[in-house]
């Protein structure tokens, strides 16, 4: 749909939909917007580092009481920490048991979250179906299903989009819309039957040993496509994205079964399947990214994060989409035996950013559950809450290069 001064002209492709927003549209609709391969926020081209605030919304759905998450959020606003990444879903399949039971209660939860946010001057990028594996098992159905546009699955995911994206297409919190959480490490693996198997009864987890349950880059294509034609019904201006890490090094190969399998692809291959992962209807390309070293971080025939990142900005470019660093942090965190150089990696994540004029990222991550104690996870006031404050200096070098 395009939008010219007060008139709306459709026009309809096979097999494309999009929307092209005027500069005054852009400063008066809330929200992330892409235009021309760059974001826009209140009429200007934005760039901005968040965080990962996962259990947001989970939380709550836990524990309607636990103020914890929404203490954190105002914290978060206070900081000047610009947006949080989390999911706005149940993350097993027992987590969805509110919904189903009492769903005027469960978007009271969400309300909660939302309200928050706008009071604290917050944006919130929710991914609504963070763990894919969790809607076939509750519809009854394998993960092939998310290929199959009439499958309960896909209904699930229509209605959910609907109630969530409908319900608060207003909001001036809402910053963009995202589909799930790395979908793409899941698709074309050789060795993808010993990853099924889980089954974890209190959860009403049964991911199944069965082919049907293999994922495969064609299947996420489909899914990718069918979530964002659906946001795009209900808000034809805030971004929407997948979730996605950065492709595998060998993604093209171990899709073509090419020998060696687990072989690293060659640029122009590695390209073909950036591709794959981010379909025509995906305005803003996603990837996550982690620390280690330079032999470990091997991507389209770049090593170490200044290559990596380097390498999908170009390739986001040639897509003319903008990109999502969607999780970073100076080391992945079971990688405690080099925590002394985590503070080295993490500046050069945030020097790459500000170079590399990297559009959105999200350090993973802040205040995930009450208790847990890994590497790199910020509270307001733990041993790595100095993160915090090295993301707003880098807010305002961003923000001073934009001037």
């Amino acid at each position: 749909m395009i939008r010219i001064g007060m008139f709306l002209i459709g026009i309809v492709i096979p097999g494309l939909a999009f929307s092209i927003t005027s500069q005054a549209e852009t400063s008066a609709r809330p929200g992330l917007t892409v235009r021309n391969g760059k974001i826009y926020k209140d009429g200007k081209i934005y760039r901005g580092i968040g965080m990962n605030y996962c259990d947001l919304f989970q939380a709550l759905i836990e524990n309607p009481d636990d103020e914890r998450t929404l203490k954190g959020l105002k914290f978060l606003g206070e900081k000047g920490i610009p947006f949080v990444r989390f999911w706005a879903c149940g993350f097993w399949n027992s987590n969805w048991d509110l919904y189903f039971e009492n769903k005027d209660e469960w978007f009271r939860r969400l309300d909660m979250v939302v309200k928050t946010a706008e009071e604290s001057n917050a944006g919130l990028i929710p991914s609504l179906f963070w763990r894919t594996q969790t809607y076939p098992d509750l519809m009854g159905e394998y993960q092939d299903q998310w290929g199959n546009t009439e499958s309960k699955t896909h209904e699930f995911m229509r209605n959910y989009v609907k109630e969530v994206v409908a319900r608060y297409n207003n909001s001036p919190a809402i910053w963009g819309w995202e589909f799930a959480n790395e979908m793409n490490l899941s698709c074309d693996l050789p060795n993808g039957m010993e990853f099924l198997g889980l089954v974890i009864p209190h959860l009403k987890v049964n991911l199944e040993k069965d082919q049907r349950n293999l994922m495969t880059n064609e299947i996420a294509q489909i899914a990718f496509r069918a979530f964002a034609n659906e946001v795009r019904k209900y808000d034809d201006y805030r971004f929407v994205t997948t979730g996605n890490s950065i492709p595998r090094s060998c993604a093209y190969h171990i899709a073509k079964k090419l020998e060696p399998i687990w072989g690293n692809d060659t640029r122009e291959q590695a390209y073909e399947a950036f591709k794959w992962f981010n379909p025509d209807l995906i305005d803003v390309v996603s990837i996550h990214s982690y620390g280690s070293g330079s032999e470990d971080m091997i991507y389209a025939e770049t090593q170490g994060i200044e290559g990596n990142l380097s390498i999908a900005k170009a390739f986001s470019q040639k897509l003319n989409k903008p990109l999502f660093l969607g999780e970073f942090a100076g080391l992945t965190p079971d990688k405690t035996d080099l925590a002394a150089d985590f503070p080295k990696y993490q500046k050069i994540y945030l020097d790459t950013i500000l170079k590399e004029k990297i559009d959105l990222a999200a350090y993973w991550v802040f205040d995930y559950t009450a208790d847990r104690k890994i590497m790199g996870l910020v509270r307001k006031d733990n041993e790595w809450s100095w993160i915090i404050d090295q993301i707003v200096e880098y807010n305002k070098k961003i923000a001073a290069l934009q001037r």
